[in-house]
C-alpha cells in the first residue's frame, strides 16, 4: 500500500489499477447464454416492430414495477419525450438542476422550458417547498427524479399537482428494483421513465421504458413510438421513431433474470465501502433514507473539504490516476451548462439553489457492481486513508505547482489544461 506522497500516481508512481474500475461499469452476467438468445433473434427474422423478445421485455418490466402498463424504447431520453408528448405538457416544466443533463435536454428538445428547483439535502431528490415556489401559470408539470435510487417521497409533490393542475412525471433512470414503503418505483404520479442504458443497473445495452398505471396514457404513449402509426393506412398523431429492437430487449431480458445475483454484489460492495469510508475523518457515505430500499447502483460520499484536507475536485482527481474512476455527478450542473446558464434571466430559474450548490462541489461517487470485489474496495479504503493523512503535504504541492497532476493514461477526463475538476 502506498504510504508515501511520491508513491501516488498523481505524483508519478505506479496506478494502483492499471486496469481501472470504473462507475457504471456494462455488465453482462453470462455472455453464452446471451449469446444463444441474441442467435436465436437473428434466426427469427424479426428484429424490430415489437416482437416477441420486447413484448417479454414489458411484461418483465411490469412485473418489476408492479404497474398495469410498460412501453419500451430505444432509449429513456426519447421514453422522457414520449410521455410529455403523450401528456400533452406545454410551457414549464419543473425539475432538479442536480441531475443527468438529459432530464432538462429532453423536455428543451421538444419545446419545454426547464424550471429548475432546489433537492433535499439528505436525498438528494426534489425539494417540495422549492417546487411550489417555481410554480406559475405556465408550468403544465412537475419532473422529480429518483436520484441514486433513493425513491421520492410522492406525497407533498402530488399534493402540489393535484392544487395546480399539473402532471407528474418521474424520472426513474437511476430506481429499477428500488422501492419506497415496500412500493416498487413505477406506479406514482400519471407515469415514470426507466433508462435500461448499459451503465445501469438493468441494462439492454441502449433502451428506455415508460411505465403507468392509465390505460389511456399507455395507448398513446404506444401511438406515438411508432410514427403515430395506427393501421396499415392509418395515421393518427404525430408519432416518432422510438422503438426498442428485439437484440435490445432480449439483452434486457438476460439482465432482469441476473438482478438477484447484481443485487447481492452491490449491496455486499456498499457494506464494505461503508466500513471503509466511516474510518477516514471528512468523508461520508450517503445514508439510505429510512423508507426505501435502493438497487445500490451508486455508491455516493460527501467529501467535507475541511476536515478531509482536499476538495472534492482534488480528491477525484488523485484517484482517477490511481485507476479508481469515481466520477463528480451532476457537475456543473443543469442551470450552469449551456444553453440554460445563458438564457435570459428567470426562464429557467426562479428561486435559489443553496442545497444543489454544495453538492456539486462536495458529492462523489466510487465504482461498484460486479466488476468490483471486496477486495478492491479494502484497497481503495487503504488508499482514501493514507491520502486524507498526507493531504497537508499533498495542498503543499498542488499549491506550488510542484506536484502537477499525472492522469491515469487510460482516462478519457484527462483535462487538456491539467485542472482538478471532471465533468461527471
Amino acid at each position: 500500500m502506498k504510504s508515501s506522497v511520491p508513491q501516488l500516481a498523481a505524483f508519478g508512481g505506479r496506478p494502483l489499477f492499471p486496469q481501472p474500475l470504473h462507475v457504471g461499469q456494462p455488465v453482462i452476467t453470462d455472455h453464452e447464454l446471451l449469446l444463444s438468445d441474441l442467435d436465436r433473434v437473428l434466426r427469427s427474422g424479426q428484429l424490430t416492430n415489437h416482437g416477441p423478445q420486447v413484448r417479454a421485455f414489458e411484461e418483465a418490466v411490469c412485473g418489476v414495477a408492479g404497474t398495469r402498463h410498460c412501453i419500451a424504447l430505444c432509449n429513456a431520453t426519447t421514453a422522457l419525450q414520449v410521455a410529455a408528448r403523450a401528456l400533452q405538457l406545454t410551457g414549464e416544466v419543473i425539475m432538479p438542476s442536480f441531475t443527468f443533463i438529459a432530464t432538462a435536454h429532453a423536455m428543451e428538445w421538444i419545446g419545454l422550458t426547464p424550471v429548475f428547483a432546489d433537492v433535499d439535502p439528505l436525498t438528494h431528490t426534489l425539494d417540495p417547498d422549492s417546487v411550489a415556489a417555481c410554480v406559475t401559470p405556465r408550468t403544465s408539470a412537475i419532473l422529480p427524479v429518483h436520484l441514486w435510487g433513493h425513491v421520492c417521497d410522492p406525497a407533498d409533490l402530488t399534493q402540489i399537482a393535484t392544487r395546480h393542475g399539473l402532471r407528474l412525471l418521474f424520472d426513474a433512470s437511476h430506481a429499477f428494483g428500488c422501492r419506497r414503503a415496500g412500493t416498487p418505483a413505477g406506479g406514482l404520479g400519471d407515469a415514470e421513465v426507466f433508462s435500461f442504458h448499459a451503465t445501469k443497473f438493468v441494462h439492454s445495452v441502449e433502451g428506455g421504458a415508460i411505465v403507468t398505471n392509465s390505460d389511456a396514457l399507455a395507448e398513446r404513449c404506444r401511438r406515438l413510438r411508432g410514427f403515430g402509426i395506427t393501421g396499415l393506412q392509418e395515421v393518427s398523431d404525430i408519432g416518432t421513431n422510438g422503438k426498442m429492437h428485439e437484440l435490445s430487449a432480449a439483452t434486457g431480458l438476460r439482465s432482469i433474470a441476473a438482478m438477484p445475483e447484481l443485487l447481492r454484489r452491490n449491496h455486499e460492495n456498499r457494506a464494505v465501502y461503508a466500513e471503509w469510508i466511516s474510518a477516514v475523518p471528512g468523508l461520508k457515505l450517503l445514508p439510505r433514507p429510512s423508507a426505501v430500499d435502493t438497487n445500490a447502483q451508486y455508491v455516493v460520499a460527501v467529501v467535507d473539504e475541511d476536515q478531509f484536507g482536499l476538495s472534492r475536485d482534488q480528491l477525484v482527481a488523485i484517484l482517477r490516476s490511481e485507476g479508481v474512476f469515481v466520477r463528480s455527478y451532476f457537475t456543473p450542473g443543469c442551470h450552469r451548462a449551456v444553453p440554460y446558464a445563458d438564457a435570459p434571466p428567470d426562464r429557467h430559474m426562479r428561486v435559489p439553489l443553496p442545497v444543489t450548490e454544495q453538492l456539486l462541489r462536495s458529492v462523489m461517487q466510487f465504482p461498484t457492481g460486479r466488476s468490483v470485489a471486496p477486495a478492491d474496495i479494502e484497497r481503495i479504503g487503504a488508499l482514501l486513508q493514507s491520502i486524507c493523512a498526507s493531504s497537508g503535504e499533498i495542498r503543499r504541492r498542488l499549491a506550488t505547482g510542484f506536484g502537477r497532476i499525472v492522469w491515469h493514461p487510460a482516462d478519457p477526463a484527462r483535462p487538456r489544461d491539467n485542472a482538478l475538476r471532471e465533468a461527471g
